[in-house]
């Protein structure tokens, strides 16, 4: 994710750091609600109450009618999962929207709500540890937001009446979905979405069958999607409006399909370098992780853009820099996934050097650009933590900005061939899964023999300058 708002020092330095930002704009919908302490959770200190221990989710199927008018939808959501333990009842994350029925394994169960945001399902008997089980609810209402550190996840409107967007992290799926929302519970994902014309419907994953009908009168389609790999639920979304598709393949086959709303600019001119932008990644980063790849773009200025897995969501206005951050990010923090929210560098510090790998690739010295820099904004450089930052506060500038001098330092630190080698082995090691920061120091230490002790806590733990030797490693 790119933040719209940064740090006064971020925006005085972004088209020098990262190649320029995007006008965001205000925001204005329905229902602002906090997500807020108390419930049982995975274990997470920054958002105790998000997802729960009790069951893995192997799958999630959304069904839903989009009626623009109200902005609203009806909506049978099933979820496939297995109990981590002996369920009396559990819990989804769920927000407002109004549950009229709810079975697990096809019988009638009961539920409440609780806390700001949980769903609490008692079935009609114990469910045993270890056995697969299915929950089906069904429900509807109208679509709005939550606040996440100052800006929204869930649903936003785009300029074409009736249209809009479902994004948001580090939540997002809890406004129209119920689900087990954190990313150490992967899961598959499919949507089915009925919508009248002639609007269209993009989400993740491989597109499936449209098909035609007519509801009440009004003559609708049917859009199918399924992303088959698993992926953190952060990482869905889906996109409604007046839409143009365009659909190719990568030399190696994966299927490309992008997306654009009305007036899309210089959008699809910039997307078409998607191609070049996955190669020059891929050959540090290792092969292309996802199963398909693509854009998403908004017919409005948004308030930042989403690495939603397979097919990134952006503003019509986005530039090609976004693009390759995004991209950066199907390898870290789509395929490889934070473990706890603390560990968001893991996420933002790789792809915002992404960033860097590209301007490499298009000429410019990077070490010389890191000697430049750090001389010429000194210490307010290093002010802001890479890790353990605090909730609401993962996504401000120092993850964006001295991330990636942190990362130039590491590889410097290490040496290329090592540090590459290294990153490609564990992006193929740890797919699908996920990685606290302190575990990416020890996989480095173990697969390159160097010693990131000493330079992890200079960088990483702390907030000052480091020292210089640490600052300027190996041919810096």
């Amino acid at each position: 994710m790119r933040p719209r708002l940064l740090a006064m020092f971020a925006a005085s330095t972004a088209l020098v750091l990262a190649g320029g930002g995007v006008t965001g704009h205000a925001v204005t919908t329905p229902s602002i609600q906090r997500y807020a302490a108390g419930a049982t959770g995975i274990g997470d200190p920054y958002y105790p109450a998000d997802g729960n221990p009790g069951y893995q989710v192997r799958s999630y199927h959304v069904s839903l009618d989009y009626f623009p008018t109200r902005k609203s939808i009806t909506a049978t959501t099933v979820v496939r999962a297995v109990a981590a333990s002996r369920l009396t009842t559990f819990n989804f994350d769920f927000e407002h929207l109004k549950v009229t029925a709810l079975t697990v394994d096809g019988r009638a169960a009961s539920w409440r709500r609780a806390g700001a945001h949980e769903l609490v399902v008692t079935p009609a008997g114990p469910i045993r540890k270890g056995r697969p089980f299915v929950a089906r609810v069904t429900y509807h209402g109208k679509l709005s937001y939550v606040l996440d550190g100052g800006e929204p996840s869930g649903w936003l409107s785009a300029r074409t009446p009736g249209s809009g967007y479902l994004m948001g992290e580090p939540h997002g799926c809890a406004v129209w979905y119920p689900c087990n929302d954190h990313p150490t519970d992967k899961a598959r994902f499919s949507l089915t979405a009925t919508v009248p014309r002639p609007l269209a419907v993009v989400s993740m994953g491989d597109q499936g069958r449209t098909t035609r009908g007519v509801r009440a009168g009004v003559a609708v389609r049917t859009y199918r999607w399924r992303l088959a790999e698993r992926t953190a639920t952060y990482l869905t979304g889906m996109y409604i409006d007046r839409l143009t598709f365009e659909r190719s393949r990568l030399r190696d086959g994966t299927r490309v399909i992008s997306a654009y709303g009305p007036q899309p600019g210089q959008a699809p001119r910039r997307e078409r370098k998607l191609p070049e932008i996955l190669r020059v990644l891929a050959r540090r980063w290792g092969p292309y992780p996802a199963p398909q790849a693509g854009g998403i773009f908004i017919n409005d200025a948004i308030p930042y853009e989403l690495e939603t897995y397979t097919r990134p969501m952006y503003s019509r206005y986005t530039n090609l820099i976004t693009i390759v951050h995004e991209n950066g990010h199907q390898w870290w923090g789509d395929n490889v996934s934070v473990r706890r929210w603390k560990d968001i560098c893991l996420n933002e510090c790789l792809a915002s050097y992404s960033e860097w790998i590209w301007d490499e690739h298009n000429g410019i010295d990077l070490d010389q650009r890191y000697r430049r820099l750090i001389h010429r904004y000194g210490d307010r450089l290093f002010s802001g933590k890479l890790y353990d930052m605090g909730a609401g506060h993962e996504f401000d500038a120092p993850v964006y900005v001295k991330g990636k001098f942190f990362v130039h330092a590491l590889r410097n630190k290490i040496g290329d061939v090592r540090f590459f080698r290294a990153m490609r082995a564990i992006q193929h090691d740890k797919a699908g899964g996920n990685l606290s920061m302190n575990g990416l120091r020890d996989q480095l230490e173990r697969r390159t023999g160097v010693d990131l002790t000493i330079f992890w806590r200079q960088w990483v733990h702390q907030h000052d300058r480091p020292s210089h030797a640490i600052l300027f490693p190996g041919d810096l």
